[in-house]
């Protein structure tokens, strides 16, 4: 679980930095409708993998025969229903709120994460090999 611990921190690390530079290009620049659509989609993404991190660790709790709580239980169990809506949340605020929110901006914040963690995870394969 160590080793999951420190990628969710280096995850969150990366997300914070997308989310920082994303605020800068609001403030520095006229593109504000694509800066805020990408902070919206990177932080649903970032929510959305911090449910994927819950559900590890109560499967790792369970595995060593600790209660993880009531709580992790719910967010473990509605784990999928969780991701899809905050998907769901985030686009339909794009949707709604165009001129706030660049649709496509908010799927690429979304899926910048996912993206990043695949590259990491292929990465630290060809490292293991």
């Amino acid at each position: 679980m160590p080793f999951l611990q420190h990628r969710m921190k280096l995850y969150c690390l990366v997300t914070m930095v997308a989310a920082f530079i994303s605020i800068l290009v609001f403030f520095l620049t006229s593109y504000h409708s694509l800066s805020l659509g990408f902070l919206l989609g990177v932080v649903s993404c970032l929510l959305s993998f911090a449910s994927i991190f819950i559900k590890a660790f109560v499967f790792d709790k369970v595995a060593e025969r600790e209660s993880p709580g009531v709580f992790s239980y719910l967010v473990t169990v509605s784990g999928l229903v969780i991701r899809y809506g905050l998907v769901a949340i985030a686009v339909a605020l794009a949707i709604v709120f165009s001129e706030t929110f660049h649709l496509a901006a908010v799927l690429a914040g979304y899926a910048g994460l996912y993206l990043y963690i695949m590259v990491d995870m292929f990465l630290q394969l060809q490292k293991e090999r």
